[in-house]
């Protein structure tokens, strides 16, 4: 029992690390393409300010680990209805 609550951890350990990577992944991918905006000449372009820049690569940070951690729920019950169809 002991030995399946540990490998439930290290899984579940395995997708917050995904999650994780593909939420910087998207984070700079959100940087490049707010500060590489190309503007014609003599337009000023207003970007946000740091702070709202922060919070929005805080927030997708959170909705990946979230939605890594939703997975992972969703796989264990995939993996459990697969062990009682195996067993009888």
């Amino acid at each position: 029992m002991e030995k399946q609550r540990d490998d439930l951890l290290v899984q579940r350990r395995y997708f917050i690390l995904a999650g994780l990577v593909v939420g910087v992944l998207i984070s700079i991918w959100y940087l490049y393409k707010l500060h590489s905006q190309q503007t014609p000449p003599g337009v000023t372009l207003k970007t946000d300010p740091v702070w709202t820049q922060f919070v929005n690569i805080m927030l997708i940070l959170f909705a990946s680990v979230f939605q890594f951690s939703l997975i992972h729920k969703g796989f264990l019950l995939v993996m459990k209805f697969f062990r009682r169809r195996n067993q009888g």
